[in-house]
């Protein structure tokens, strides 16, 4: 629909047909379409597991998977009493721990984290300036529920909370007086005063726009959000969490595809 004089750069990261779409632009437009293409990030990715109230990496680079970290994540899940006896087995046979699956329901409940993993791993996120990061959460309930676990915690400076106040009020303002007193609009406004953020299609579109803007300007250093964020948004994101890694597709609730890990934290 655009205009001939008008020159196309095209930038994806999960975009599997690439030179079908490229020709199909190339004819559409008339034009010669270049596809340069690389088989691997140019930035590299680092994948942790968070476990044991610390980040065990699973995956540096290129490097492939990391056994030992995965091992070690397990190990951490596993209540004192467990770990203990699985050491002195390990010692007494004289080899390191074995892998332990994360796929029990006691691990699954764990992955979804307490109030204490959360504000452990919020203030380590925070002091390690991996900052503003982006936490995907597949259910609108759940993002609410953790945000409100951290409802003691203000990421932001005095400045910073100035400015997200002023800003806050300008976008109230844009609503009736009796829509402004909505709980959910007093909730967002005083969680985004203290770096802290929520963005699901249960919001009211106006909210979404604040939190977003507010996410792009560093203001908000913690964003819990569903999928839909992941769609066609850029954001200054050095860091991404997953509190699961299962999601309900419509139908059933089935495991993330690779495709679907590479659009969020790319």
């Amino acid at each position: 629909m655009l205009p001939s004089y008008v020159n196309l750069i095209f930038l994806s990261a999960t975009t599997p047909n690439t030179l079908e779409f490229s020709d199909w632009i190339g004819r559409t437009k008339r034009k010669p379409v270049f596809v340069i293409k690389t088989d691997y990030r140019p930035v590299p990715l680092s994948f942790n597991l968070w476990a044991g109230l610390k980040l065990h990496t699973v995956m540096e680079g290129r490097d492939g998977f990391l056994e030992r970290g995965f091992a070690s994540a397990a190990n951490a899940l596993l209540p004192a009493s467990a770990r203990d006896s699985k050491k002195t087995k390990s010692e007494s046979k004289g080899r390191p721990p074995a892998k332990t699956a994360i796929g029990s329901k006691q691990m699954a409940w764990q992955a979804q984290g307490t109030k204490q993993n959360w504000m452990s791993l919020v203030r380590f996120l925070d002091r390690e300036n991996m900052t503003p990061t982006v936490v995907f959460s597949f259910s609108k309930k759940k993002c609410e529920e953790i945000s409100i676990m951290l409802q003691s915690l203000d990421l932001n400076t005095a400045k910073e909370r100035g400015a997200v106040q002023g800003f806050t009020l300008q976008t109230v303002a844009r609503l009736s007086k009796n829509d402004s007193n909505l709980p959910q609009v007093v909730m967002v406004c005083e969680m985004v005063q203290r770096g802290i953020g929520i963005h699901h299609g249960g919001l009211l579109p106006i909210l979404k726009e604040m939190v977003e803007i507010l996410f792009a300007k560093s203001l908000v250093k913690i964003l819990f959000a569903t999928e839909t964020f992941a769609m066609g948004v850029n954001m200054p994101a050095r860091s991404v969490v997953f509190n699961s890694v299962r999601k309900h597709d419509g139908k059933q609730f089935r495991q993330l595809e690779p495709g679907e890990i590479t659009q969020m934290v790319s």
